[in-house]
């Protein structure tokens, strides 16, 4: 059973050498030690020339065509970033890669050449959400990149030799399984303080009228029962529900007898971001483990999935678990589907 795992598989770290690299390095030192994996560490210069969506050339005001600029700043990078690491005092084994190209490209490509279990970035800071997802490295890696992406705001820092709390986003699917079952196995590598396990249901407050009003309007309501369901019972109902099935799948998960103190199960309706935002502040995780496929919405990639607002506002890390062919294979299975049937109580 080929669950993804990160334990002794290098780590990849994007750098831009802007400044603001000491904290993703330390983090990224940190998850090392825990995971008992080496560094690779990655900058990337721009090339002269770029293309559009359309296909079309022009210039790249941060690429150089000048063959002794290129070898020079390669230099400075090295010993930049070698000056960086020997400042850390670390003994974990970092090998340097200075890259030229598209960074998100570059990235991917290394964590393949090197069989990463992770690869970590930095998200920085924009002036707008509408230009964070236009020119964002970190969240081109989150949608493509062949290994986990763990994404870290701007001069934010994870001290995994303190204990963190983590979440996991779930989806109830097969694909959510994967994540579970690999957040789980990451919180038990790290010794996390407490894991909380979420599934948010998306149903607004008008979705549950429409559907309160449909089982008093159909045929098979029973005319006793009619005047009982209310709003906030139906409510209750399907927080229930959700909680049922969040617990017999950890309960099943390969790690749940280790976990079982640390463990805390959160079922909500709503907006996802909105609701991430309001549990990760209630539990104050600073990591958020979350499956590739929940930013895609029938097969269309739907950026306004991604909780921009808990990782810039609350400083916390964005653990992005791909998709995989085991998913799709559990999917398939009853015993995975869980005993309450979640999708029956889905909004379409």
């Amino acid at each position: 059973m080929n669950i993804w795992t990160a334990e002794k598989k290098p780590i990849v770290v994007g750098m831009l050498l802007d400044g603001h690299d000491e904290p993703l390095l330390k983090t990224a030192l940190s998850l090392a030690k825990h995971l008992h994996s080496c560094l690779e560490i990655v900058h990337c210069f721009a090339e002269p020339i770029e293309y559009s969506l359309q296909g079309e050339v022009f210039p790249n005001a941060n690429g150089t065509k000048d063959l002794h600029a290129k070898r020079l700043g390669e230099k400075i990078a090295v010993q930049f970033l070698e000056d960086l690491v020997r400042n850390q005092s670390s003994e974990i084994n970092i090998h340097i890669h200075i890259e030229r190209g598209d960074p998100a490209e570059d990235l991917s490509r290394v964590a393949k050449e090197v069989s990463a279990g992770i690869i970590v970035c930095g998200l920085r800071n924009h002036s707008s959400a509408r230009t964070l997802k236009g020119m964002s490295t970190a969240l081109s890696l989150a949608f493509y990149a062949p290994c986990p992406v763990l994404i870290l705001p701007s001069s934010s820092e994870i001290d995994f030799d303190q204990g963190i709390n983590i979440l996991i986003s779930d989806s109830l699917g097969g694909e959510g399984w994967l994540v579970l079952e690999s957040g789980l196995r990451l919180a038990r590598s790290l010794d996390t303080r407490s894991v909380s396990h979420a599934y948010v249901l998306k149903a607004s407050r008008d979705d549950i009228d429409i559907v309160l009003r449909e089982m008093r309007e159909g045929p098979k309501q029973d005319p006793l029962t009619q005047d009982l369901v209310t709003h906030e019972s139906l409510e209750k109902s399907l927080l229930h529900k959700i909680h049922e099935e969040i617990l017999y799948r950890f309960h099943n998960s390969s790690c749940s007898q280790h976990l079982l103190s640390r463990y805390h199960p959160i079922a909500a309706l709503g907006d996802l971001e909105s609701e991430l935002h309001r549990i990760i502040e209630e539990t104050s995780s600073q990591l958020i483990i979350i499956g590739r496929h929940q930013f895609y919405h029938k097969k269309t990639l739907n950026l306004d999935r991604i909780p921009y607002r808990a990782i810039i506002e609350k400083k916390a890390g964005l653990l992005i678990i791909p998709d995989g062919e085991l998913a799709h294979l559990h999917a398939s299975h009853h015993q995975w589907e869980g005993n309450t049937h979640p999708l029956e109580y889905h909004w379409h």
